[in-house]
């Protein structure tokens, strides 16, 4: 305690030194300042000149040194594979592309080319095939210095462009610090036109028709299971789970002499496909295709088909960090990741790439109005009505259901082709006591008997020696102290071993066993006897009559023997 109070005071100390420090400092500066404006006929010195020249560094460290940042970029997305880098294969995407320019432009080297893991190279959303984005960030680490973003630009093609490029911590990850995210979709008014009526390019939206399609896709906003609007995710999986922020249609407006809108969708995250699987849903709701009730089956367990509206008018617009920001966009050494400085130029590229050329691909080839066309072919119901579901309440509380039944399948499946069932596992050790007693309900296959077919079954017979060795003597002589300690358990075990069957069965004496008349225990055991009673046979088995009676003889023969060893040893 007392050198917890001594390092506090100590600490205290210390910063009352060093604020009188840069007081006195301060004003040892502020009187230098005033005598130099006394004397302005010897500003002109050359020791003047060089408290005058002297810059300002504009960052900390060496310059060679690689920083992490991050880059805000736009880009539109016709004729490119979505914007990840496949490492595979021949395919143009937009990284591949930003990385040609930053090893054009000398900020990383070919080795991080070649291997984008060490420059922790990560993008805030990953968009689809021919998906644009007006505002979506890089993270990587790359050589930073004032106006890297113009040098970037200089080695890319048009339709991709770097709008601004901000130092960032060391550990920041765009995808993962990214809290929410913000995608816009284009489409013609016509989409929501019924599907009873005849359209064209010409076609204007009546009022009060938008009411109807904020209406459906409100019904979106809140956290829903959307295992159905993308693909590869099971009904149980914690991910197929996302929330919705808002989502909304926007005013119409023409462009290309065709009427538009534009929806906004926000959220925290999406999947694979899941926007234009929400669109595609809306549309088929809006034109009658469907009613509301298929949106609420969508997010039951079943597997539902659900159209998927075209790639074309979709593109990212804003993402945030607010968390990001919180903690590290005040801390005096980092810029919040913020873009609204960068506002105009964003927008400028919205207008000249995405926008026109959403609006130009519609009017000369008519995409959204031949996709109109095919939800005709989709039943918007579930895929495979005998699929098997977990209960009301089993995915919470059971996330593995999908597996074990998946399991259990395949082990029925396996036990109809081998006509055998599993053992079950009772955790009970079986002595040699035990198995002469359970002869007639033994499995087959085991020692203590022959293997009969499957399809003639035959008498089971058992024989036992006189001799025992001295291994099964012990075991007999625990078995009889135990019984003979615990005599209520007899009758349960005797129960236990007798045959469940209709016919009766010759029950077997043995050491410390009772005997079917209800006797008391023996106190010895010179020579275990085994018998079993031949099952009848069924008609499909007259062909092995004669050997069935031969048999049921040699146990008429061995049950008289049993008889006559249990009279001797009473």
């Amino acid at each position: 305690m007392l050198k917890r109070v001594l390092f506090t005071v100590s600490k205290k100390i210390r910063k009352l030194m060093m604020a009188e420090t840069a007081v006195s400092q301060a004003v040892t500066s502020e009187g230098a300042s005033e005598k130099r404006s006394l004397n302005d006929d010897n500003s002109s010195c050359p020791a003047a000149k060089k408290l005058k020249v002297q810059p300002e560094a504009p960052m900390q460290g060496r310059a060679d040194r690689k920083r992490k940042v991050a880059l805000l970029i736009a880009y539109c997305g016709a004729g490119y594979y979505g914007i990840q880098i496949q490492m595979k294969g021949d395919f143009r995407t937009i990284e591949s592309e930003m990385i040609k320019a930053l090893v054009a432009a000398g900020l990383i080297p070919q080795d991080h080319a070649d291997t984008p893991q060490k420059m922790s190279l990560q993008r805030a959303a990953r968009t689809d095939k021919n998906v644009s984005a007006v505002g979506n960030v890089l993270s990587l680490k790359m050589l930073y210095h004032e106006g890297v973003s113009e040098k970037i630009n200089s080695h890319l093609p048009p339709e991709i462009r770097v709008i601004g490029c901000v130092r960032t911590t060391q550990g920041f990850d765009s995808k993962n610090h990214c809290t929410a995210r913000t995608y816009k979709y284009m489409l013609p008014t016509y989409s929501f036109a019924p599907v009873e009526k005849f359209i064209t390019k010409d076609y204007r939206l009546p009022d009060g028709s938008l009411q109807r399609v904020n209406e459906v896709l409100g019904k979106y906003v809140g956290t829903h299971n959307f295992h159905n609007f993308t693909s590869g995710r099971k009904p149980n999986d914690p991910s197929s789970k996302r929330y919705i922020i808002s989502f909304e249609s926007g005013e119409p407006f023409v462009r290309e002499d065709m009427e538009f809108v534009i929806l906004t969708v926000k959220g925290q995250s999406f999947m694979l496909h899941h926007i234009r699987k929400m669109i595609g849903l809306m549309i088929a709701i809006v034109r009658g295709f469907c009613g509301e009730d298929v949106l609420k089956k969508s997010w039951g367990p079943h597997k539902m088909d659900i159209p998927k509206a075209p790639g074309l008018g979709l593109f990212l617009h804003e993402l945030f960090f607010a968390g990001y920001n919180k903690k590290f966009g005040n801390d005096g050494m980092h810029e919040p990741l913020v873009w609204n400085k960068y506002q105009e130029s964003l927008d400028q590229f919205r207008e000249e790439h995405v926008l026109s050329h959403i609006a130009t691909s519609e009017v000369k080839e008519s995409v959204m109005l031949q996709w109109l066309g095919t939800l005709q072919n989709h039943k918007f119901d579930v895929i495979d009505p005998t699929q098997e579901v977990p209960p009301d309440g089993e995915n919470e509380k059971d996330r593995t259901w999908w597996k074990t039944k998946a399991l259990l399948n395949r082990l029925d499946k396996e036990q109809k082709k081998t006509g055998t069932e599993a053992p079950a596992d009772t955790g009970i050790t079986t002595t040699a006591s035990d198995q002469a007693a359970s002869t007639s309900t033994s499995t087959p296959g085991t020692n203590s008997e022959p293997v009969t077919s499957s399809a003639c079954p035959e008498p089971m017979v058992t024989t036992v020696t006189g001799g025992m060795s001295s291994t099964i003597t012990d075991q007999v002589s625990a078995s009889q102290e135990k019984l003979t300690s615990e005599p209520r358990n007899l009758s349960t075990a005797q129960e236990e071993r007798t045959s469940v069957s209709g016919e009766e069965s010759t029950k077997t004496v043995e050491a410390g066993v009772l005997s079917s008349t209800g006797g008391e225990p023996t106190s010895a055991l010179k020579e275990p006897v085994v018998s079993a009673k031949p099952s009848e046979t069924s008609p499909e088995c007259e062909e092995h009559a004669p050997v069935l009676q031969e048999k049921s003889t040699t146990c008429s023969t061995s049950a008289d023997s049993a008889k006559d060893v249990a009279t001797q040893q009473s």
